[in-house]
């Protein structure tokens, strides 16, 4: 795999703390999906306009300084600019009362700017059609409440759409192992290649991990990672991350694996066959994952403690109107099928002015309960850069895949 480039890696390093951050809340319970690809820019643009205190924060958080925040955003969000299997889009929607500094703006993409009118049903109905529009639909609204207070929102939005090289059928078979006292009959996901190259198994800090790339047609690949059983999702998903560019631990290929129980899930056998050709077997299950994040639940994580409150607000850079971060989420999506792979996330952070009353919205979207959870990152192949991460612990219901619905 092509090593991560720089611009990559700082959000990549922001995936890997905010997964293990997720993966020990969820404690398992929860599937999970996320787009730091999705956060990382909204932060660098909101550390260019940011009084000093909440510069330096944010520049923990991003990994570079704050001088150097806004240029690094458009470098990440160039390294998708061009993917016929990535869209980005950024929105800035401000009050006629907020006048946002000229040199600030000129940072931002061209064209970014549009009009908060103080009607919130309005306001709310015209940027969720922003987020549909963005998402093919997959997000259909902003993930933020807005109010008559709402100064100003920063959004971003990420569509992924992947089809699969080599597809997968579909079938349902009856369930075993983990899932058998969860799940009646189990939809399943299988393929059969030539490919042995597209597994590895590495040995880490948490034992062996199997890694499977499921490549797409174009530029973007989706890894499947299984950790031991007895490790926790918090240590398989960060450790996952360590197995997707650079070799950061030892690996062996599916072409070099021993006989017998050669890592987790994964079996080596010598067969009679009529063919010459060796073939690696492929089972996995289709899902579909919502999520939405409350990234003031871990402020610190995205350098947002500062940012939240301040009697003369904490950005200056951008307006001369005192404004704090009111709240920041993201809401995201998943789906894993026989065909391929879509995605998408939008993140959204809205101010208000900082003398005036905070709300906060938390929203949990509770998905399926899973006992066995393995990872998965969609990852721009070229630049390394991962687009969206999480982690599946059981399989979507087999009257489902049936059905057309997963």
């Amino acid at each position: 795999m092509t090593a991560t480039t720089g611009a990559a890696e700082h959000v990549n390093a922001l995936t890997r703390r905010w997964l293990a951050a997720a993966g020990a809340d969820s404690a398992g319970r929860r599937a999970g999906v996320l787009s730091a690809l999705g956060v990382w820019p909204l932060l660098a643009f909101l550390a260019d306009g940011a009084d000093e205190k909440t510069r330096a924060e944010l520049a923990a958080a991003l990994g570079v300084p704050a001088e150097e925040a806004a240029r690094a955003a458009r470098d990440v969000l160039a390294t998708v600019a061009h993917s016929p299997s990535v869209r980005t889009a950024l929105g800035l929607w401000t009050r006629d009362t907020v006048h946002v500094r000229p040199d600030w703006l000129g940072k931002l993409p061209a064209d970014v700017h549009g009009v908060l009118t103080g009607n919130p049903a309005d306001d709310q109905s015209r940027l969720d059609a922003w987020a549909s529009d963005r998402t093919d639909g997959l997000i259909p609204r902003l993930p933020i409440t807005l109010t008559e207070a709402t100064m100003l929102v920063l959004a971003s939005a990420l569509s992924v759409d992947v089809t699969w090289r080599e597809e997968f059928t579909a079938t349902v078979t009856e369930s075993t192992g983990p899932w058998a006292d969860s799940m009646g009959d189990l939809a399943v996901l299988r393929r059969t290649t030539t490919d042995l190259a597209a597994l590895s198994v590495a040995d880490t800090s948490i034992g062996r991990v199997s890694t499977l790339t499921v490549e797409g047609d174009k530029d973007v690949d989706v890894h499947l990672v299984l950790g031991p059983a007895e490790r926790s999702p918090a240590e398989a998903l960060t450790v996952g991350t360590e197995l997707l560019g650079a070799p950061r631990h030892p690996m062996t290929r599916g072409t070099d694996l021993p006989v017998g129980d050669a890592g987790p899930g994964v079996q080596v056998r010598l067969v009679e066959s009529f063919g010459r050709v060796d073939t690696l077997t492929a089972t996995t299950v289709p899902f579909r994952i919502t999520a939405r994040h409350d990234l003031l639940d871990h402020a610190p994580l995205f350098g947002l403690e500062q940012a939240m409150s301040g009697p003369r607000g904490r950005f200056p850079g951008v307006s001369d109107f005192p404004l704090v971060v009111q709240q920041a989420v993201q809401d995201a999506v998943a789906e894993f099928s026989a065909t391929g792979f879509r995605a998408a996330a939008v993140t959204a952070v809205g101010m208000f002015g900082a003398a005036m009353p905070t709300l906060t919205y938390r929203v949990r979207h509770v998905s399926v309960t899973f006992d066995r959870p393995f990872a998965y990152y969609a990852v721009h192949r070229d630049s390394g850069l991962i687009l969206v991460a999480g982690w599946v612990t059981e399989p979507a219901a087999a009257q489902d895949v049936s059905s057309g619905n997963a």
